[in-house]
Order: structure tokens, then C-alpha cells, then sequence
């Protein structure tokens, strides 16, 4: 039986630990179709490996999965990564946890799902084994702890690095050859489409990449090229606004002058261009003077550590706010955060504005603290919130009944109906046919109706917040807080087992309002080398936090840039 092979890679120097495992699945595919592809390599890996772990259960063994790290997975979109190093972001952050202490087995499908290069999965098993993290293989029956097993593991790996860089090396030969006879390689840009397997220009997006070469040449900024961009009201293929990436994209872009780069190399092409060579060069000159006046001065290394990066979003418009490091004129740096929409199309769909880091992470520690002191407000927030839910799931409530209702009487005509059939044969057929095709049909809308309206109601119910759950868990954060506070990279790392995400929304001079949303458990059962004190009173079974509340704190005021 296939499952019976999977056993785990046996870490030498992992230290026993009793209690539960908290148990990380690291998913990958190398590209983009295999990762949109509907029931495909991922939802696949993700089933075996949930049936790995209960596997392991069946025999004692105490696993709670924790984490679901899927390379390439971002708000709802799915994206291949390959595995050729280990600089990939879903990795970086397993790899974050597995530092702060916060999971002790990583499960994969197969060793190439980590890494096909074998320095990198070597040193990969010997940093997990400091930090007493276990690695588990589905396909391979591998035993790190002896000399063998080592050898087998290398070998294994040493194999998976030379099949992809023998396919790597035929591709980089035929791209070459595409690249040496001057054809194009990958999609065309904005401006050309591709025809007969050549790019050929496409005069109306074609004038919007003149259009750009001129203004750039004549007013020098790529800001001022968005503005103008958007007053003229030049829009992509897709109907949406240029950004400042795009366009710096756009006038970087050799493709346009009848060139294109293949390994640090200018190659001539066999397509019309769209700007001069000349014109490019130009544009280049004045975009590497641009760029060294902006960035040329000594920046300080960055050493601030951002809580809370990942889960903060601007009220405003509703994207990510990042990390945005300022340099004050003596050449200090200032870390803000800033919001990537605002960003990308220079204030033109949301108001550019800086929040200083440290006040906004220090105010969300201290909101929580203040919550935990004030157990009457959580108690205060969960029966307003639960009115509100309450009155929404009382007309649920009413329209599902109403439904069931009518559904059981289509059903019982069509089963009148049926009655009629079987007593008079054939010759009833013709008198009933079009009220039993009728009488489907509303029976089929109705079904659909009920569905619909019952999945809306179990997941009003789920938002029922209970006060006593969020009063526990904010306890529990107050001793990670305490245990943690000099060390902000584990901090960082155990922040969003508590919160889902933070809204913050600017105001006048400075002022906001902070919206936090809180999971009334958290993410993950506390590991026990953290030592939390109510850590016994969650309940194993609830791994996974339900859909995360919202509370909220008016008039914070750090000050702006």
C-alpha cells in the first residue's frame, strides 16, 4: 500500500518533545498552469498530505496541522514557483516559523517540492535540526540518521538537480537559436501582437508607447508621466490605468527599439520598432541619471522590524500597505508604511500617505493589551456585534423556512402528478407532460434557492463571536507579548495567529481610525516550548480559527510625513 512507504526523515540531533506536534505542509508546482489548474497538483498534494496525517494518528501519533504553506498562493490566486534555490516567499515564511519555535514537522509530497539542488536541501535539514523541526517525505523512504540514509538522500536529490538542469540547458539552447535568428521569445508587449509567430505593432497601443517616449524625454519624471497618463485617459489592453511600474516597464523595454536581451546580451530583431535606437538610448541616459540622483546617497541598513507587515490595509482602497523606509535629510532612515495601490498609480486611485511604522505596531500591542485589561468591552463589542448578527440571521431564518416550505409542496405535486401517470398510462402522458417539466423546473430553483440560502446561514452562525473564547485568547497574547517582547522577528512571526488583519484609515492631520480583526482562538495550538499557561484550555480539535471579528479604536494620531 503506497501510503504505508511514507515515512519520515528521522532529524538526528531533534530534541523529543512530548505533547502534540504541530505539523506544516509545504505544497509547490513549478508553473503557472499546473497551479490554476482546477482538482490539480496542488489540491492533490494537499489531500495526500492530510491523509499522511491521519495516517500517523491511526498509530498514536499526536499531530495537529498548523500551517498550510502554498508556494504561490496570494488572495485567492494561484502561481507556480520553481524550486531551482530556496528563494521563494511562502518558504522564506515556513522557514520564519520554524525559527520562532511555532511548528516541529514540515510534510512535503516529495523532496523536490523543497529543493532540487542538493547543497541547498542539506543545509536546509541541518538549520531545521537546530531548531528541532523534523522533515517528513511521503514518496521517499528515508532515514537521516544513518550514513545510508544520508547517501540515499543526496543521491536522490543529486538525480532531481540533474534532470532539471539538463532541461534547463535544452531550453537555454533553443532560445538562443530563436534569439540569434532574431524571432521573439515570450509574449509580445504592449503595443505589438503576435501574428504568424512574429510581433507586429499594434498602432493604438503602439501610440501610447510613443506617446510615453516623448513626455518622459520632455518632463523627465515617471511621476509626471502617470498624471499625464491619466489625464489623457490612456488605458491598458485590459481597461485598466497605467501605474508607475508598467511604464517604467514600458520605456526600459528594448523589445520596442527591435531588440531583445538574452543573457546580458542585445540581439537585432526581425520586427518592426516602434522608437528609434536613439530615442531609447536617450531614455536610458536619462533614467540611470534619475535613478542615481534619487538612490545615490549611503542608506543605513534597515534594522526595524515591521509587526506588522502582511496583514495591514488601507481603509481607503482596500490594498496592502508595505514597508516604505524614509531618509530624512541628515541621512537617518525612518521606517513608514505606505499603502502599494496609492504606490503604483501615484495617488491617481488612492491618496499617497506615510504612516510611521513604530507608532501603528506599537498602537495595535497596545489596543490588545487594552482589550485584555477591559474584559466588560470585549463582552461590550461581542453583544453589539451579536445583535447585529442576530437580526440578520432571523430573516435567514424566515426566507430558508419559506423556501423548505415550498420545496416540500412542488414535491408533493410532482409526486400527485406521478400517481396520475402510473394509473393512467400512456394516455394520461399527454395531459400532465407540461406541468411535470413545469413543476421540475421550480422544483430545481427552489433546491438551489435552499442550498444557497443555507450556506448563507451557517456562515452568519460562524460570526457569532463569543466573548468568553476572545477574552481567553487575549490573555494568551499578553504572555507572548511579555515572553517575546525583546525579540520582534518572533513576534512578527506570532502576530498573525491572533490577528487576520489590520485596517488603518487616515484622517485630518494625522488622526485615524485603527480596525482590528481578531480570530477568537488562535491560528494554531501554542507549541509547548513557549510555555503558554492556557494553552491546555483550547480545545485540540480547533487548529484552525474561525472567520476572524472585527473590533475597532478611534483617534489614533502618529503623525504623518
Amino acid at each position: 500500500m503506497e501510503i504505508e512507504r511514507m515515512v519520515m526523515l528521522k532529524n538526528a540531533k531533534a530534541p523529543e518533545k512530548t505533547g502534540p506536534q504541530n505539523v506544516a505542509f509545504y505544497i509547490r508546482v513549478s508553473s503557472d498552469k499546473q497551479a490554476k489548474k482546477q482538482d490539480g497538483s496542488l489540491d492533490t498534494q494537499l489531500d495526500l498530505l492530510n491523509k499522511f496525517v491521519e495516517y500517523k494518528r491511526s498509530f498514536g501519533v499526536d499531530w495537529v496541522v498548523s500551517e498550510r504553506f502554498v508556494e504561490g498562493e496570494s488572495e485567492g490566486r494561484r502561481r507556480g514557483r520553481s524550486a531551482k534555490d530556496t528563494n521563494r516567499p511562502t518558504f522564506q515564511k515556513m522557514m520564519a516559523s520554524a525559527r520562532a519555535g511555532l511548528i516541529d514537522v514540515i510534510v512535503f509530497t516529495k523532496i523536490d517540492r523543497i529543493s532540487r539542488n542538493v547543497v541547498d536541501f542539506m543545509l536546509l535539514v541541518e538549520e531545521l535540526d537546530q531548531y528541532g523541526v523534523k522533515v517528513a517525505s511521503l514518496r521517499e523512504n528515508i532515514d537521516l540518521t544513518t550514513p545510508a540514509g544520508r547517501f540515499q538522500t543526496i543521491l536522490m536529490i543529486a538525480l532531481a538537480q540533474h534532470e532539471r538542469e539538463v532541461i534547463s540547458e535544452r531550453v537555454r539552447e533553443k532560445v538562443r537559436w530563436r534569439v540569434e535568428k532574431g524571432l521573439p521569445i515570450g509574449r509580445p508587449p504592449g503595443g505589438y501582437v503576435m501574428k504568424e509567430k512574429m510581433f507586429e505593432i499594434d498602432e493604438p497601443y503602439a501610440a501610447h508607447v510613443r506617446a510615453a517616449d516623448a513626455i518622459y524625454l520632455e518632463r523627465q519624471s515617471t511621476d509626471v508621466l502617470v498624471v499625464e497618463f491619466r489625464r489623457l485617459g490612456y488605458r491598458t489592453r485590459g481597461g485598466g490605468l497605467y501605474t508607475k511600474p508598467m511604464l517604467c516597464k514600458m520605456l526600459r523595454n528594448p523589445v520596442y527599439s527591435a531588440r531583445q536581451e538574452y543573457e546580458g546580451e542585445l540581439f537585432p530583431a526581425l520586427w518592426r520598432p516602434i522608437r528609434t535606437w536613439e530615442t531609447h538610448e536617450k531614455i536610458q541616459a536619462l533614467m540611470d541619471k534619475n535613478n542615481h540622483r534619487k538612490h545615490g546617497g549611503k542608506t543605513q541598513p534597515q534594522s526595524y522590524v515591521y509587526l506588522l507587515q502582511g496583514l495591514l490595509r488601507c481603509g481607503a482602497c482596500g490594498h496592502k500597505m508595505s514597508p516604505r523606509p524614509g531618509q530624512g535629510r541628515n541621512g537617518q532612515a525612518y521606517p513608514y508604511y505606505s499603502c502599494v495601490g496609492a504606490e503604483k498609480s501615484i495617488g491617481g486611485t488612492c491618496p499617497r500617505r506615510f504612516v510611521p511604522a513604530a507608532p501603528l505596531d506599537q498602537a495595535v500591542l497596545a489596543f490588545m493589551k487594552e482589550l485584555h485589561l477591559k474584559p466588560d468591552h470585549v463582552r461590550d463589542i461581542a453583544r453589539l456585534e451579536n445583535e447585529s448578527t442576530s437580526e440578520t440571521l432571523g430573516k435567514l431564518r424566515k426566507d430558508y423556512e419559506r423556501v423548505r416550505e415550498q420545496v416540500g409542496s412542488v414535491k408533493q405535486k410532482l409526486s400527485h402528478l406521478t400517481d396520475i401517470l402510473a394509473q393512467g398510462g400512456m394516455a394520461a402522458l399527454g395531459s400532465v407532460r407540461e406541468k411535470l417539466e413545469s413543476l421540475d423546473a421550480e422544483r430545481k430553483d427552489l433546491e438551489a434557492s435552499e442550498a444557497r440560502l443555507k450556506a448563507e446561514l451557517e456562515a452568519e452562525e460562524s460570526q457569532e463571536i463569543i466573548a468568553q473564547d476572545h477574552v481567553q485568547t487575549l490573555g494568551l497574547f499578553q504572555e507572548v507579548l511579555r515572553d517575546h517582547l525583546g525579540q520582534p522577528e518572533a513576534l512578527k512571526a506570532i502576530l498573525p495567529r491572533f490577528i487576520d488583519f489590520v485596517v488603518w484609515t487616515s484622517g485630518e492631520k494625522g488622526e485615524g481610525r485603527l480596525e482590528v480583526a481578531l480570530y477568537p482562538e488562535p491560528v494554531a495550538l501554542s507549541p509547548a516550548d513557549l510555555e503558554f499557561a492556557a494553552a491546555g484550555s483550547l480545545s485540540p480539535g480547533h487548529c484552525f480559527a474561525r472567520e476572524s471579528q472585527m473590533v475597532r479604536r478611534e483617534g489614533l494620531e502618529p503623525t504623518t510625513r
